[in-house]
């Protein structure tokens, strides 16, 4: 993905060819010992993330992350799995504070406190401060005036709110100016009711395609999503045109499987005929995207530790189906899917091979579990390897996986075995 990635750099900059600088993060997380990563997001389209540092944090949490980008670019600092999103600037250096809450085991996975970032100091000309406070201003005014903005359609909170910005900070960074421009116009496309037409022309229609501006691009994605295009917007806008294109093929590809290998020839006939290398690259990134889990890839192996210390490798099951699953904390939720996982168990019997990887955190839960309930497949510990969670793009817990023999891709994810997990086996089983 390099040369991906180079290739965004060169055409998505708005300044053109720049020299990469330096960028350095001091910081202290309430983490010791934990992997701490720099993690910059070169395609928003894709949200395709690339890692320009990695270290960990000492005893006492403190972290040192140097890397060098070219470009203002959305970031994010990873705390193990956890992150906090960011801006990052060439030639900025930062002083942060991030607290990652205790998970609260009275919450679902997607209800857990959220990491929080404080920076302390930056010299960055009071970019990210002005984002921020920017940010602040606008979601206050939602907050404060919701009935006005939503219900009652009064847009001349549109204004107050641009006046507030203007009179409390004096914002001259372009960067920032975009930032807040499209961040009040996702606000205006409610205001005006119409399928967000008027936004559409007085935004995007004529307007330069800016690919490293993150509220331009989520507003773009609410937008376009079932959008459909005219010959004359394409003509005048080739580049927004052909994004619209790719975005829509990439959502079709994933909701009709049967779609997928239409769908992928024509990615590569916009590629093709495109004169834009911004809209090439987006193919690339957009096609890897869905080679990395498409059927018959290879499946990330690993090499884990059993209950009884022994390595186990994900390859030494390579002449098998493999059914393998990810396992966090336990709820009934999950106690249900390992009793239905259970019962096609005894249905397969040796000729699928079941595999449960659990966190560092779980494994003697669920040792206990498997004892008492005399689960005989392979119990795994994740140990520190957490990062095989972001090798198989692990969303949430249960998630399951299908892994034909020679440990190439059936289906990624899965569904649980209380739904339609048994049918797909049966349909990939050879």
């Amino acid at each position: 993905m390099k040369h991906v990635s180079i290739i965004l750099f060169l055409l998505f900059s708005p300044l053109g060819l720049l020299l990469a600088q330096n960028v350095t993060v001091n910081g202290r997380v309430n983490k010791p010992e934990a992997l701490i990563r720099l993690m910059v997001c070169d395609d928003l389209l894709n949200m395709h993330e690339t890692a320009i540092a990695e270290t960990y944090s000492n005893e006492q949490g403190y972290f040192i992350l140097e890397g060098e980008v070219e470009r203002i670019m959305p970031a994010a600092i990873y705390v193990g799995l956890e992150s906090v999103d960011f801006v990052v600037s060439p030639g900025a250096s930062y002083d942060v504070g991030v607290v990652v809450p205790d998970p609260d085991p009275s919450l679902s996975y997607f209800e857990q406190p959220q990491p929080t970032l404080r920076v302390k100091s930056a010299t960055d000309k009071g970019r990210y401060r002005e984002l921020v406070l920017s940010e602040m201003i606008i979601d206050d005014y939602v907050l404060n005036y919701f009935d006005q903005i939503y219900h009652r359609r009064q847009s001349r909170y549109l204004d107050s709110i641009r006046t507030t910005i203007d009179r409390e900070l004096h914002v001259t960074d372009p960067y920032v100016l975009q930032a807040n421009k499209y961040k009040i116009a996702s606000i205006q496309m409610a205001l005006n009711a119409d399928g967000g037409k008027k936004v559409i022309q007085e935004y995007y229609d004529g307007k330069p395609v800016l690919y490293d501006c993150l509220p331009y691009m989520d507003l773009f994605k609410d937008l376009f999503k079932n959008y459909t295009l005219t010959k004359e917007f394409a003509a005048r806008n080739p580049e927004l045109a052909d994004m619209v294109n790719i975005y829509q093929l990439r959502s079709l590809y994933y909701e009709d499987y049967q779609s997928r290998s239409w769908v992928k020839s024509q990615l590569q006939s916009i590629s093709k005929q495109s004169k834009s290398m911004a809209t090439k690259a987006l193919v690339a990134n957009t096609l890897e995207r869905f080679d990395r889990f498409a059927q018959g890839a290879d499946a990330p192996d690993f090499t884990l530790e059993n209950a009884n210390g022994s390595n186990v490798k994900l390859s030494d099951y390579k002449n098998s189906m493999i059914v393998l699953q990810f396992v966090d904390g336990i709820s009934n939720t999950v106690a249900h899917q390992f009793q239905a996982l259970d019962e096609l168990h005894h249905q397969w019997q040796d000729s699928v091979q079941i595999i449960t990887v659990s966190t560092k955190d779980q494994i003697a839960l669920h040792q206990r579990r498997f004892k008492e309930h005399r689960y005989d497949w392979p119990l795994l510990n994740l140990g520190n390897d957490i990062l095989l969670l972001e090798r198989y793009q692990v969303r949430t817990f249960p998630e399951y996986f299908i892994i034909l023999p020679e440990t190439k891709i059936g289906m990624a994810p899965a569904p649980s075995p209380d739904q339609t997990l048994g049918k797909h086996v049966t349909r990939l089983y050879k």
